[in-house]
């Protein structure tokens, strides 16, 4: 019983939190929409990946999209998950192991989410990291469900970053100055070798964090109060 109410305590307090803050976010986001929608309008659907540490802006954007979500299937996730049901997200659960047979329900699951138009998110680095290294299948993922990857970036003018977590997760700040960047749509060939796999893996993770550096310097370009 103990167990209950501390999860509900946490869903409804985080809950809280993100729907106090997002809003007034001052989110520069102009180029990631009109990419999306082009794509969205051509049919396609979207998998879009980001590090973990920046994933509190993309609830918010993602609201009411019925996009779907890779989480780790612990108490954990389960407050996550609550959270991005509560934005209208769809919550696909995984494990550190690619053996488990929920991680292989949740990620079967999630490509036919795909595949139904639908667009998709992966913080490539979690559920528990290393940070900023990629965990491998999303290639897979993406050629299965015929999905263009976008990488994202995000950044603050104002946040508290919780240095002691695995993810130094980021938590922006009311009235925050924000941006959500795209480098560039990337396209996955079928019938990948190993090889090929491999490299575009790292072309993902160089543009990440390229799209990080850029969605910085988006923000440090707005104006105060703007």
């Amino acid at each position: 019983m103990f167990v209950r109410l501390s999860q509900f305590l946490k869903k409804t307090g985080l809950t809280g939190l993100y729907r106090s803050i997002s809003p007034t976010l001052r989110l520069d986001c102009a180029e990631l929409d009109a990419l999306t929608a082009k794509y969205l309008r051509d049919g396609r659907s979207i998998l879009f990946c980001c590090w973990h540490e920046i994933t509190f802006v993309g609830f918010y954007w993602f609201r009411h999209r019925e996009a779907g979500v890779l989480m780790e299937a612990s108490l954990k996730g389960d407050v996550l998950a609550a959270m991005a049901n509560s934005y209208g997200m769809r919550d696909f659960r995984i494990t550190d192991d690619h053996q488990n047979p929920q991680t292989v329900r949740g990620t079967v699951g999630f490509i036919k989410h795909l595949k139904a138009g639908h667009s998709g998110v992966i913080a490539l680095d979690g559920p528990n990291g290393p940070r900023r290294v990629a965990k491998p299948g999303m290639v897979k993922i993406a050629e299965k469900a015929r999905a263009v990857i976008f990488p994202v970036g995000a950044a603050y003018s104002h946040k508290i970053v919780f240095r002691k977590r695995w993810d130094q997760y980021q938590l922006p700040l009311w009235d925050s100055r924000a941006a959500l960047c795209v480098l560039k749509p990337l396209e996955v060939p079928p019938d990948l070798s190993p090889a090929q796999e491999k490299a575009l893996q790292e072309e993902i993770v160089n543009d990440l964090n390229e799209a990080m550096k850029k969605a910085e310097d988006a923000v440090k370009k707005q104006k105060p109060g703007v």
